[in-house]
C-alpha cells in the first residue's frame, strides 16, 4: 500500500505536515560563563521532522514547517525560481 505524502505545495510556499514524533514539553539546559548552568522549561508541542532540503532531522514548534532553518528555505526557493524543482 502506498503511503500518501503530507507535503502541500501552494504558490506561497511549502507546508510539511509529516512528523516522526511529538513531544509535549521540553527541558533545555544552558551554559553561560557568568551565570553557569541553568535549565529552562519550554511549554508547547514540539514536532520531530526531517528538512525537505538538507534532510537533517530537527525539532520544530509548528506542525507545518518544512525546513530546519532560513538558509535551507532560501536555497529551496532559489531552485524553484530557476525551474529546477
Amino acid at each position: 500500500m502506498k503511503k500518501e505524502s503530507k507535503v502541500v505545495v501552494s504558490k506561497s510556499g511549502i507546508r510539511n505536515y509529516e512528523f516522526e514524533s511529538v513531544k509535549k514539553d521540553k527541558d533545555v539546559s544552558h551554559y553561560d560563563q557568568h551565570f553557569g548552568y541553568w535549565s529552562e522549561h519550554k511549554k508547547g508541542m514540539f514536532y520531530k521532522k526531517s528538512c525537505l532540503y538538507c534532510l537533517k532531522t530537527y525539532e520544530g514548534k509548528r506542525a507545518d514547517t518544512a525546513f530546519c532553518c532560513q538558509s535551507c528555505q532560501k536555497a529551496h526557493l532559489r531552485l524553484r525560481r530557476k525551474g529546477l524543482l
